[in-house]
């Protein structure tokens, strides 16, 4: 079994919320293959990209829309984090 850190479930679950009350669409596992089990097509896929972009300040450009990357809620998580901690890296641990 994967370890993953605490802030990661947070995350997780901020996504899962996230997309049930702007998808109205309900992940029932964050290893659920959102596109093979027809829960995301690629228009909800759009709306997800917005609101992910809203509600994290993560900005997805043309080259990093690779539907691997959006496949499961655990890898939208991954790739929300990677944009956040690039965007800011020393934010966790920076001391004044």
């Amino acid at each position: 079994m994967i370890n993953h850190p605490k802030g990661r479930e947070s995350l997780e679950s901020a996504i899962l919320e996230l997309m049930v009350e702007r998808l109205q669409v309900d992940a029932p596992s964050v290893d659920l293959d959102l596109f093979a089990t027809g829960v995301i097509d690629s228009l909800m896929l759009v709306r997800l990209l917005t609101a992910l972009e809203e509600r994290f300040g993560v900005r997805v450009t043309v080259e990093e829309l690779e539907m691997d990357t959006f496949r499961t809620v655990r890898r939208i998580a991954a790739f929300v984090e990677s944009k956040q901690a690039s965007v800011n890296p020393r934010r966790v641990g920076a001391a004044g």
